[in-house]
């Protein structure tokens, strides 16, 4: 070993059982197994603890934790609808559809919290002691009582409230909203409330106004009081809101006349351009007669050019065939001469078939073969000459057949013409030219040869049939017997279309902005277009009046707009306060108004109330629960103190009574003082059996001024509405398709078995007699006092020799027979 050799025994064991690896192996397995271990421990550790928590508290720390941090989040949209409820509630331009979005959002917010208010209830012990489980159960309770409560409150609240409501209730509370609005105007004031609509309205005024509805339909003696004065209420009502806004309804209307002559303007323009375009009928003429001579004289080139290929083609022909016919007929000849009998006749049909496929081999028609003989005329001299000879050679012979001939009848021997044959060429290309003249006439679309000058190609009847149907191509339409030398009706069919295609031009213009309107009306007419009529009457709203017209100074708009304004909306007002109460039960004309009216006078008092109610109650409870949080994480696994089964309704108690009896022991504002007018609203509502509702309408009043702002606040901060108005749209149509809208519901149930009180008679009166009147936005056809639906109806009046006239007539609950007259 000295020599530091290896034994050989060792190096064989080294090499063959690796012990060093096998120890680390082992080793690392051992580590695994601590950590394991570790972990199960830890976990065990950790579930005595959860254990430990639920038996102590009945819920692990990471749910409380979880609840509580939820709780505090939901206070944030919470305050915020209550901020935007008395915005809307409380102001002073709100419209049914502000209502509607802000109950959206608070039904939204309400599910969230009854969700989380049962989670936290129902969610204890085993239930949430490992986290897939609780979030199981917790995911179940949100798509139970989510959907709920989002559609249960409106369901409760059309049920037992609106659709529970007596008629006299509808009328009442009509007549509280009427009377909340002449308060904001200034039309009534009442003793001791010192309200001003002027000043900037604080969370005080809009709680105050919001409450004001309720207060009024509460107190059905000062309700009968003030409908005694309801007329003269409504007239300076109507007028004050009227004249309240008078600059800007004519500012409106000023920026809106202008831009309408800008629009006439433009219409003028195009007016222009259509008259010039027909004003330019000469000229378009002469371009078309222009091109009508061009199109003649290329028409004639072209017969000229065929006339020359034509008889070039026969030229050839000729020059072939007048070798072969003069050979035909010498050997027929010969045939004649030297053949008799039957072999003369052999002679002729083999030279008759040769003749015949001759001719096929040059593609003309079929001539027979005497067709190309010459006749030559025989004179006098020349019979009696060739008589003499002949009677001299037979020694008198012919001159007695001659003379018996003649005694007989017949022409004795002497013959007028004879028929003979050549080879001259230019005789075989004359009657080529003949012959074929069908197939020139073929090719060049119809005209005959022989035609020598432009002229006559002019004048010729087929050049004008071609000419008509090539300008018939062009949108160009003439008579069929049109000629070309027609001058005067060829410039009456180019104006005619000239102002086709104006009239074309212009349609596509007037129907890119959605109107019919005819060129070249003055000013006075295109103001009175049922078009820019109907356009007036959508941007001025409730305002239009039929006509308006865009050049009234502030004195004619007073007088012919704002007048009469004020008189409809003082009748409108008038027909539904003193509207017998059966038109406010269900079926009858004011169901719908009577209900808004309702549901825009209980129903925000009641929401601001429960959702400020709910915001204090969240923000007094946070606390708790943070003790909570503290107690559950201090909380030793062998720690067992007995349970305060009394712990729990003492803080509920006091939580109570800091809500709704600390607020009233701290202060009351100008509406709620003692010495206040509105006093005396609380002591009829508690004369009324009504003493919970005061408390609480009053409570309100003081409460709702303190929290208000801070809602304000965090939604300027957060942006909270906003971003659920961007959301709002599907959940909308969400909504409305699993519960419509609740007058929507009613008509359509009832539309079948529609009451006469829902349909309004309509008559359209004319100067024109036998005028063709139509309703162009339903179908049923126009009949004289047929009875329609209230609403909108585009009605055309047409006559013949009249313009049409089309504007949109309004039928209205308050206007029994609605009789329009229409001028041609």
């Amino acid at each position: 070993m000295t020599d530091k050799k290896h034994s050989p025994f060792s190096t064989e064991l080294l090499s063959s059982a690796p012990t060093q690896t096998k120890m680390a192996a082992a080793e690392k397995e051992l580590q695994k197994v601590h950590k394991k271990q570790q972990l199960t421990a830890a976990k065990q550790q950790k579930k005595q603890k959860v254990e430990q928590q639920i038996a102590s508290v009945g819920k692990p720390f990471w749910w409380m934790m979880a609840m509580f941090i939820c709780s505090l989040v939901y206070l944030f949209p919470e305050a915020v609808f209550n901020a935007a409820l008395t915005e809307v509630a409380g102001g002073r331009n709100s419209s049914h559809d502000d209502l509607r979005a802000v109950e959206l959002f608070g039904r939204t917010i309400s599910g969230i919290g009854v969700t989380l208010l049962l989670a936290d209830m129902l969610l204890t012990g085993k239930r949430v002691a490992r986290v897939g489980r609780a979030l199981g159960y917790f995911s179940l309770i949100a798509l139970l009582v989510w959907p709920t409560v989002f559609f249960g409150q409106k369901w409760l609240v059309d049920h037992f409230i609106i659709d529970a409501s007596t008629p006299e209730e509808r009328q009442q509370a009509y007549l509280s909203q009427v009377l909340r609005s002449a308060l904001i105007e200034k039309s009534i004031q009442f003793e001791g409330i010192n309200y001003d609509p002027d000043k900037a309205h604080s969370g005080t005024e809009k709680t105050f106004l919001s409450v004001f509805g309720g207060l009024v339909y509460a107190d059905d003696k000062l309700v009968d009081d003030l409908s005694q004065k309801k007329r003269m209420i409504m007239e300076k009502f109507v007028r004050d809101k009227a004249m309240s806004s008078f600059d800007s309804h004519y500012q409106d209307y000023n920026q809106f006349r202008q831009t309408l002559r800008g629009k006439y303007q433009a219409y003028a323009d195009g007016s222009a351009k259509y008259n010039q375009t027909l004003a330019s009928a000469p000229e378009r003429s002469d371009e078309y007669w222009l091109d009508t001579q061009n199109q003649v004289e290329q028409g004639w080139g072209k017969y000229q050019k065929g006339v020359t290929a034509y008889e070039a083609r026969v030229e050839s022909r000729a020059q072939k065939i007048a070798p072969k016919i003069h050979d035909y007929f010498e050997r027929r000849n010969h045939c004649a001469d030297k053949k008799k009998g039957n072999s003369r006749d052999r002679c002729f049909k083999r030279l008759q078939d040769g003749y015949d496929r001759e001719i096929k081999k040059y593609s003309i028609p079929y001539i027979p073969p005497d067709d190309w003989l010459i006749r030559e005329e025989i004179s006098t001299s020349e019979n009696v000459g060739n008589s003499i000879i002949a009677g001299v050679m037979t020694f008198g012979l012919f001159t007695a057949m001659q003379a018996v001939d003649a005694a007989t009848g017949g022409d004795a021997g002497f013959k007028d013409h004879r028929m003979v044959y050549t080879n001259d060429v230019n005789h075989y290309k004359r009657i080529l030219m003949l012959k074929m003249e069908p197939d020139f006439i073929k090719e060049s679309g119809g005209y005959p040869l022989g035609i020598t000058s432009l002229h006559t190609f002019r004048v010729h009847e087929l050049t004008s049939i071609k000419v008509n149907k090539k300008l018939k191509q062009k949108g160009l339409t003439l008579p069929t017997a049109w000629s070309i030398t027609d001058r005067r009706t060829f410039d009456k069919a180019v104006a005619n279309k000239v102002r086709q295609q104006a009239d074309i031009k212009w349609r596509e213009n007037m129907r890119a902005k959605n109107t019919n309107m005819a060129p070249n009306l003055s000013w006075k007419q295109f103001q009175r277009h049922s078009d820019i009529q109907h356009h007036i009457a959508k941007r001025m709203g409730d305002l239009y009046v039929n006509p308006t017209l865009a050049d009234w100074n502030n004195r004619q708009f007073k007088q012919q707009i704002i007048e009469p304004n004020i008189q409809r909306k003082t009748t409108e007002y008038l027909n539904v306060l003193e509207a017998q109460k059966a038109q406010f039960a269900d079926g009858g004309a004011f169901e719908s108004t009577g209900k808004s009216a309702l549901r825009a006078t209980i129903i925000p008092p009641i929401s601001m109330s429960i959702s400020l109610a709910l915001v204090l109650l969240t923000v007094l409870k946070l606390p708790m629960k943070l003790v909570e949080l503290v107690q559950a994480k201090q909380t030793k696994l062998m720690d067992k103190k007995p349970r305060k089964p009394y712990l729990k309704p003492a803080i509920t108690m006091t939580l109570l009574a800091s809500i709704f009896i600390l607020p009233m022991s701290i202060g009351d504002n100008e509406y709620t003082m003692e010495d206040s007018a509105m006093n005396y609203f609380f002591e009829q509502m508690e004369k009324n059996d009504s003493a919970s509702i005061s408390f609480a309408l009053k409570w309100l009043l003081v409460t709702q001024p303190l929290v208000q702002p801070i809602g304000s606040a965090i939604d300027e901060t957060l942006a909270i509405t906003q971003g659920f108005n961007a959301v709002s749209a599907p959940l909308n149509r969400f909504d409305l398709a699993v519960l419509p809208e609740h007058e929507t519901k009613k008509q359509t149930v009832k539309s079948d078995s529609a009451k006469p009180t829902l349909k309004l008679p309509l008559t359209i009166n004319t100067n024109v007699a036998n005028a063709k009147i139509s309703v162009m936005n339903i179908k049923p056809k126009y009949q004289p006092g047929m009875l329609l639906p209230p609403g909108g109806y585009d009605i055309k009046v047409s006559a013949p020799g009249h313009q049409d006239v089309r504007q949109w007539v309004y039928l209205k609950a308050e206007k029994i027979n609605l009789t329009s007259s229409f001028n041609l």
